[in-house]
């Protein structure tokens, strides 16, 4: 862990901190209007930059943060999950985000169970929140997966409404 990240590993994945390699993963991510929606995108290549820029920081910021989710056999980098807690929000969340080519392949499963057990018997969370927009379906349904309930309703800095769901370390790896 030579940049203090720890490193994650599941049968398929690996998780590690992301660095100025990862810039182009960022690029692709936010160049697709689809994949990138509920994330602020589309965005130009500066503007995923400064993206990459704030994931690298907030490891420096708060001491925990977002991961490259890479696939094990590839090397490939997929996406990214991980614990943000944004200056101004009311709430740490877990997040992720897929490349459009990684979606459906349960890659946001797998390494959002491998964070939350790691915030749990690592970080010592006693549990983790996500929330999104919405109209984010598969964000929900993975929120649900993951064994998520409904805790609150909050409104957010965005000016949204957003459901709360607290997700339980029960099933963890």
């Amino acid at each position: 862990m030579p940049d203090g990240i720890p490193r994650l590993e599941t049968d398929r994945l690996l998780l590690r901190g992301p660095s100025s390699e990862d810039a182009d993963a960022y690029v692709r991510f936010y160049r697709d209007a689809e994949a990138s929606h509920y994330y602020g995108g589309p965005l130009r290549a500066d503007q995923a930059w400064k993206r990459l820029a704030q994931d690298i920081g907030h490891w420096r910021l708060r001491g925990y943060g977002l991961w490259m989710i890479e696939e094990r056999r590839t090397g490939e980098v997929q996406g990214g999950c991980g614990l943000l807690w944004a200056e101004g929000w009311p709430r740490s969340e877990l997040t992720w985000w897929l490349l459009g080519e990684a979606r459906g392949r349960g890659f946001a499963t797998e390494a959002s169970r491998a964070v939350i057990a790691y915030a749990i018997r690592q970080a010592g969370w006693d549990h983790v929140e996500t929330h999104m927009d919405d109209r984010n379906e598969p964000a929900r349904r993975l929120a649900l997966r993951l064994g998520g309930q409904v805790i609150a309703r909050e409104l957010f800095p965005d000016g949204k409404e957003r459901n709360v769901y607290r997700l339980a370390p029960a099933g963890l790896p």
